[in-house]
């Protein structure tokens, strides 16, 4: 197998501006990606690292059934945190879109607003800024590049994330994208994409493959902008050669792009050979890690998928088991999704949430925790 899954992990807490509940407030600030933050607190309300016990004001969620309890934990942080185009990046919203797509507002100069239409129309979020590319394609169109702005936590930090956020929101590619000078489309922005996959030094393709396979199948091909040839495939293949612990989050964002991409794969009734099965494999036994390494009460190690770990600090352990439950959300067989070990973690994650009910949180562990239990309720518990 080409990838060697390696058990242990260096484990990065990135620091971010957090996510307000409705009554709060929260101006935009940075800090180093290597520092944790605690999560803001509401006036009057302080978390205690070593406190686990429920607030008074959080109710018994083992009485409600599983279904009942992802509902609510969804529909409650829908309408009781929100973000302001005025004090928030692209970052902070962006995830927001990523949790519950089009049914996401945004707090702007002329009231609320679905949040993913008001970024596409060209209004002001910082962060989100679309710049004139190459002249590509027949009719040589010019193509949209998203400006990269690593470390700010306010615009686009990895390659390709703004479009793999957008792609996951199922809008087809004829949408436009206004700028202030030019009006683009999603096919605009992917093939602009696929011409810069040279200017990827980085390697980090995870965001790449969730849109490449949202638009195109999986046997897709095309030259970038160095004259070479580049698939779906040989990004996959890329992937597979990178290190999981040393990735962000744990490499579950790379686990994500690669598992799509097999998703896909399977729909289109292709071979899982060469490539293709190194991939299922190794997803496979990420699986098997997240289950080994899960703590008794349920939440996923805070060193994701690599050693276990465990820590009083919620915030850490909202980041670990949320992004780990949102993996296996996308990747795992129904018949996994339904086994004990894996219900107790969501239950866990809800949990965890409706404690942290009236606490500002970081708006990316946020959002995966919630993308997370919706797409695991898309595919375990879809509406009667």
């Amino acid at each position: 197998m080409r990838h060697l899954f390696h058990l242990t992990s260096a484990l990065a807490v990135l620091a971010v501006v957090g996510c307000p509940t409705s009554n709060s407030t929260s101006s935009r600030h940075t800090q180093p990606s290597d520092q944790a933050v605690e999560p803001t607190a509401k006036p009057g309300r302080q978390i205690n690292k070593d406190d686990l016990g429920f607030s008074s004001n959080t109710r018994n969620t083992a009485s409600e059934s599983l279904e009942e309890l992802v509902s609510r934990t969804l529909e409650q942080n829908l309408s009781q945190r929100e973000l302001s185009s005025s004090t928030h990046g692209a970052w902070q919203v962006l995830h927001g879109i990523l949790a519950y797509g089009s049914d996401f507002d945004l707090q702007t100069p002329t009231g609320p607003q679905p949040a993913l239409t008001y970024l596409l129309s060209g209004q002001g979020v910082d962060g989100f800024e679309a710049e004139q590319g190459d002249e590509l394609g027949a009719q040589q169109r010019p193509g949209l590049r998203m400006a990269m702005q690593p470390s700010t936590k306010i615009g686009q930090g990895h390659r390709d994330q703004w479009l793999a956020v957008i792609a996951q929101s199922g809008l087809p590619l004829n949408t436009e994208i206004k700028s202030r000078t030019h009006t683009f489309t999603l096919e605009d922005w992917m093939r602009q994409t696929e011409f810069d996959v040279p200017r990827n030094l980085e390697r980090e393709f995870s965001w790449s493959l969730i849109a490449l396979t949202s638009y195109r199948n999986t046997n897709h091909r095309w030259m970038g902008r160095d004259g070479a040839q580049y698939s779906t495939e040989s990004l996959l293949g890329s992937e597979l050669d990178q290190s999981l612990p040393n990735s962000v989050c744990g490499g579950t964002h790379r686990l994500i792009g690669i598992s799509m991409a097999l998703n896909q794969r399977r729909l289109e009734e292709q071979p899982i050979t060469g490539v293709w099965a190194d991939a299922d494999a190794l997803v496979k036994a990420a699986i098997q890690l997240a289950k080994q390494n899960q703590n008794p009460d349920g939440s996923y190690s805070v060193a994701y998928l690599h050693r276990p770990g465990w820590t009083r600090d919620m915030g850490e352990t909202l980041g670990s088991t949320g992004h780990v439950l949102e993996f296996l959300a996308i990747a795992a067989p129904a018949q996994t999704l339904s086994e004990p070990w894996v219900q107790r973690s969501v239950r866990r994650l809800c949990e965890i949430l409706d404690q942290c009910s009236d606490v500002d949180l970081e708006c990316g562990v946020l959002y995966h925790a919630l993308h997370g239990l919706s797409e695991y309720q898309k595919r375990m518990l879809p509406p009667s």
